[in-house]
């Protein structure tokens, strides 16, 4: 009996032994990290910084929840938020302090601070998630990022044409757009999907970054005798645009469109009762019958007074989690000697993963590009986003 459990025990030995190899040829030499830590250069002051706020707490969200359930090989994620506002010295600044030791970087936010930042990033072999961007913008930089979105001009012309086609009898339609970053393009794609639904697009009116007063703008739209407005600027800037709307005698309210972007706070805060009735669009589907979506809303409606998550609110949720499956799927040590081949380890990974099963949707990356995500039309009704229509 004895020499049958020495006999056991020396093959139970063999074969721990053997898993033990079997885990090295997979993951390489074991964590060299106490902790993954990933910095996140993102605008939590200056005038986006309301932005800045959901995508910390979503990026911090994705952390604990991660760590909850064990970490990443063993080991807790640390968000490391760098506020760097939107100022391009600051961003190319604290970029410039973490190409010699981070494994990734998130952000920067704003196009302003990636197009100044991300170079630095680039050359030196560090890829960073602008998770916040277009195409177009993120394009440049392939492949030392990708692309959170799908082409624009590929993406948002669907949307705008299934709301006009929701008011067949919209046939003019005024857009105010700020010259914001990627607003402009997206105001362009806007056009193109109103106008493939038989609408006409009366003169544009450009809303300056500094505005104040928003009477004569809208004075000069309303001057068009438009059947339906687009608004293509801030979240704060729109709310007052659609109150200056409602105070000169507008009554139909689905006919105003708030785009993505301006799903935000100040939208709700300071448009208040005046934009009941309003059609947004954005890329959040609230009523998606999923557990770990309804949590993620709840627990952030329980954070942010009642307010419903935002559009953008979900991107560095998922991104701390993307990154997360890329170190855990291939073996990432976190051992400085192997900084530059797991860098690369952790791009190549996320920009061609498949099944990627984020908090909303579950979609492939090709080369960085994705596919498969939708964009969600709602209006608004007592408070309450009420879904209208979806394009993909």
């Amino acid at each position: 009996m004895k020499n049958k459990l020495m006999r056991f025990s020396g093959i139970f030995t063999i074969i721990i032994c053997f898993l033990l190899i079997s885990s090295i040829n997979i993951f390489g030499q074991e964590v060299q990290v106490s902790e993954w830590n990933i910095p996140f250069l993102n605008s939590i002051t200056g005038p986006i910084a309301s932005i800045g706020e959901y995508m910390s707490w979503s990026a911090y969200r994705a952390a604990d929840e991660i760590n909850a359930a064990g970490g990443v090989r063993g080991k807790p994620i640390k968000i490391e938020v760098i506020d760097t506002g939107v100022s391009k010295d600051k961003a190319m600044e604290e970029m410039a302090k973490l190409v010699d030791s981070a494994l990734v970087v998130m952000g920067p936010v704003p196009e302003a601070c990636i197009m100044a930042a991300v170079p630095i990033a680039v050359k030196a072999g560090l890829f960073s998630l602008v998770s916040s961007t277009s195409y177009e913008y993120a394009v440049e930089y392939f492949p030392w990022t990708l692309s959170w979105y799908p082409i624009t001009e590929e993406k948002l012309p669907p949307i705008t044409a299934a709301w006009a086609k929701l008011h067949p009898d919209m046939k003019t339609v005024v857009q105010f757009v700020e010259n914001w970053a990627a607003w402009p393009p997206m105001a362009e794609a806007h056009a193109v999907g109103l106008e493939s639904a038989g609408v006409k697009m009366l003169s544009q009116v450009d809303v300056p970054t500094d505005a104040i007063m928003f009477g004569p703008l809208v004075l000069k739209a309303l001057a068009q005798k438009p059947d339906g407005i687009v608004l293509t600027c801030n979240s704060e800037k729109a709310a007052k645009i659609i109150i200056e709307l409602v105070n000169k005698g507008w009554k139909d309210m689905a006919k105003i469109l708030v785009f993505s972007s301006a799903d935000d706070t100040a939208l709700y805060t300071t448009g208040g009762d005046s934009i009941e009735g309003i059609s947004i669009y954005n890329y959040i589907d609230l009523n998606l019958d999923d557990p770990r979506w309804q949590a993620f809303r709840e627990a952030y409606k329980k954070d942010h007074d009642g307010i419903e998550p935002a559009s953008l609110s979900t991107n560095y949720y998922d991104s701390v989690y993307m990154i997360s499956e890329a170190i855990e799927n291939t073996g990432i040590t976190g051992d400085p000697a192997k900084l530059a081949e797991e860098r690369v380890k952790i791009r190549d990974y996320c920009r061609n993963v498949k099944g990627f099963k984020g908090v909303q949707l579950t979609w492939d990356m090709t080369d960085g590009v994705p596919a498969g995500k939708g964009t969600f039309l709602f209006e608004i009704e007592n408070g309450e986003k009420v879904f209208r229509a979806m394009a993909k």
